[in-house]
């Protein structure tokens, strides 16, 4: 009897031991192709004829190289993003104790914008300094602005002062209603802004102003630059010249002050010795106006601000706020306390709502069911400058033409909302958003969220070809990265952004056209990043984790029962590539609903890797036509023709792999729209694309394709899609 419990305790501690040890589905794949971890990812070389050589093509991002070299790193990359919003907007972290330390908006911004677009700066603080006048704080930071921009304070003439206009006088009596701790807060703001503006000058010393005013009307970049469609030489020349770091760093400085503006008068509202409705200041500087609004219902008609504070009541404000009106104005800060409150830009050519050009832009509003309308290049947006709209708490609207909601040219657009059911309306360009050369961010901390890019170009028109008679929409949203292509029109290529869209939580309905959802194009990168909830991705083609021409697309959902369509007639998603495009779909859990008209599901083209994994759930899987699972073209080039010659040295490897649950495979007929069990994938199912008799016969053997249901699958966590960071809180709370 002994001897049998040994012998079985023995079994279990070897089975046990082989079951940590197993292979995990994705390395049993590989194993399974004759193919490692040296096989993922390209490695583009000069000899390469034919191929846009990553080394000739300007403005990539610094990440590009390596994660299309190493796409298993594609989730630990996102994956930060992600933990940044998840730590530094976490509520325990914004009203800690290190309240003063913590610098959460900064913090946020560096993860999901400054970093991946520069590697000179760290996430420590923007190194604000400010000695204030105990006397006249306020007077005297206003005073530097006209001895910084080298402005007459004082006037005289013939030897003696002039009776007018008496700057300083009508300085301090504007002031003198200020309680003494108020102006104290505006001035250390005022000192940090004006040493933003000094670095956003330092920025602009190598750039020709001429091309810079030229730049400054450019406002359908997303339109134009996608296939090449009109080249701006003065463009590519400020992107060029321009100092950037500076002004990501005057931008810093925005952040910071702005955050710690917000606390230090959210403090001095609950004191019972300051009428707030005396507070009220509206003054001009060399560098942009200072406004302080009252505690009712106000209306601000301004496009000239440097700084605008205002402590509550339900407000209007119309023009650039938190943006830069001109480029004489190149900083500016907006805080809004309280209130529900409702900005609105009818300027096509200003920038609004937390946006900047050759400048730095930022937009805080604390709390309040809030309503933001604008047309092209706001709601966190930039074009050779940093933007960002930081609104905290409440269910919010946001309504937007073009390039925003989290979207940048050649710099950095981050949109937040931390609390509350929001609703994203856009045409199109944007809601994480990289165009040329630049990094653009949606993050959402919380909340049952809509994010809507308009699907018809019978609204609005952006058709693309690649719908049927071009009823459906250009949307490069919701997590796209898009580049210049520049190689059948004029010969400049620049290479596309980072656009990522970030959820944590909440039951989300996303709705777009062609080009949205984890979708990258020509050297460009697009994420979404969804953590909890039960989704609904509905988008038409070229969407969900997808791809063409050397680049980068992925979608990750970490749980939740899910919907993810793709009905378009002539779709192409749900992880699939075209032309040398990493593609990764992961869905981590639920029970989830995957439907889709023509090809995807783990299909690609022309040396493309596609990775699709659903790693737990009862699914469900719809496919009418089309390749999926796995397949891809080994048939057509093969041998290669003089134009296909990189194929040579390059893998195309298709993994579709569902880890475990009942899963249902159906396959639609397209004429009757009769549903019948898919003869070719079932539970338990194993394909080879192509299969081993195919492979015997390639000329060029180096296509890879494999479908798998796992039906008892025992490997454990796929390592390369593990979450391997630290949090810093435990608790998640809305």
């Amino acid at each position: 009897m002994r001897h049998l419990i040994s012998t079985l305790l023995a079994f279990i501690v070897i089975s046990s031991c082989w079951s940590q040890s197993a292979p995990d589905a994705f390395q049993q794949m590989l194993t399974d192709l004759d193919i490692d971890e040296s096989n993922l990812g390209f490695r583009p070389k000069g000899y390469w004829t034919r191929y846009p050589d990553p080394q000739d093509i300007p403005f990539k991002m610094l990440a590009f190289d390596d994660l299309f070299s190493e796409p298993q790193r594609i989730y630990d990359f996102v994956r930060v993003m992600a933990l940044s919003v998840e730590d530094y907007l976490h509520p325990d972290y914004l009203t800690g104790e290190d309240r003063g330390n913590s610098k959460g908006l900064l913090k946020t911004v560096y993860y999901c914008g400054i970093r991946n677009a520069s590697a000179e700066f760290r996430d420590y603080s923007a190194s604000l300094w400010a000695e204030l006048d105990e006397k006249e704080p306020l007077l005297i930071a206003i005073k530097s602005i006209y001895e910084r921009t080298d402005r007459v304070y004082r006037f005289n003439a013939m030897g003696t002062a002039s009776d007018f206009p008496l700057i300083e006088r009508d300085l301090r009596a504007a002031i003198q209603p200020l309680h003494l701790d108020v102006r104290k807060a505006v001035a250390r703001t005022v000192v940090h802004l004006t040493d933003a503006y000094k670095w956003r000058q330092t920025a602009m010393r190598n750039v020709d102003y001429q091309k810079a005013a030229a730049c400054w009307r450019l406002r359908q970049l997303g339109e134009t630059q996608f296939d090449g469609l009109e080249y701006f030489p003065q463009l590519e020349d400020c992107a060029k010249d321009i100092d950037i770091n500076s002004i990501y760093y005057a931008g810093c400085k925005l952040l910071e002050s702005g955050e710690m503006l917000a606390d230090t008068l959210t403090a001095l509202l609950q004191r019972r010795d300051i009428d707030w409705k005396e507070q009220q200041l509206n003054v001009l500087t060399p560098i942009g106006r200072i406004v302080i609004g009252s505690p009712d219902n106000d209306r601000h008609f301004y496009s000239d601000l440097l700084l605008i504070i205002d402590p509550g009541g339900d407000d209007t404000y119309t023009g650039a706020v938190g943006s830069t009106p001109s480029l004489d104005i190149p900083v500016s800060l907006a805080l809004d306390l309280s209130g529900n409150d409702n900005y609105i830009n009818e300027d096509e050519f200003l920038p609004a709502q937390g946006a900047a050009i050759f400048g730095a832009g930022v937009l805080i509003d604390l709390e309040g069911n809030d309503q933001y309308q604008s047309t092209r290049l706001g709601q966190g947006a930039a074009m050779l400058g940093i933007g960002v709209l930081a609104d905290m708490d409440g269910d919010d609207k946001y309504d937007l033409w073009t390039s925003g909601q989290g979207a940048a040219y050649f710099g950095i657009g981050v949109a937040i909302d931390n609390r509350g059911d929001d609703k994203y309306k856009l045409w199109g360009d944007g809601q994480g958003y990289g165009g040329v050369g630049g990094v653009g961010t949606l993050v959402n901390r919380t909340g049952d969220d809509h994010y809507w890019c308009e699907p018809l170009s019978a609204n609005v028109f952006r058709p693309d070809y690649h719908s049927k008679d071009g009823k459906k929409n250009y949307s490069y949203a919701q997590g796209c990265g898009i580049g210049r292509r520049g190689d059948i029109t004029d010969g400049h290529s620049w290479a596309g952004g980072i656009g990522t869209l970030i959820d944590l939580t909440g039951d989300d309905l996303y709705e777009s056209a062609n080009w949205s959802l984890g979708c990258g194009y020509w050297y460009g990168m697009g994420f979404v990043w969804d953590g909890d909830g039960n989704d609904k991705y509905h988008s038409e083609n070229w969407t969900q984790a997808c791809g063409a021409h050397f680049c980068i697309g992925a979608l990750i959902d970490e749980g939740g029962d899910d919907e993810h369509f793709v009905p378009g007639s002539q779709s192409a998603g749900l992880g699939f590539g075209h032309d040398f495009t990493i593609a990764l779909l992961l869905n981590k859990g639920g029970n989830d609903h995957y439907k889709i008209f023509n090809d995807g599901l783990g299909y690609a083209i022309n040396m493309s890797q596609v990775f699709f994994f659903d790693t737990a759930g009862n699914d469900r899987y719809e496919t009418q036509g089309g390749h999926n699972y796995g397949m891809n073209n080994f048939q057509q080039y093969n041998p290669p023709i003089i134009g296909a010659f990189p194929l040579l040295y390059a893998d195309q490897i298709c993994l579709f792999a569902d880890l475990s649950g009942q899963d249902a495979y159906t396959a639609i007929d397209r004429e009757s729209s009769r549903k019948t069990p898919d003869p070719d994938m079932y539970d338990g199912t194993t394909r080879y694309f192509p299969t081993p008799p195919e492979r015997a016969l390639l000329s060029n053997k180096r296509y890879f394709g494999l479908a798998r249901d796992f039906e008892f699958y025992s490997g454990g966590e796929i390592d390369y899609f593990r979450d391997k960071m630290a949090k810093r809180s435990e608790e998640f709370k809305e």
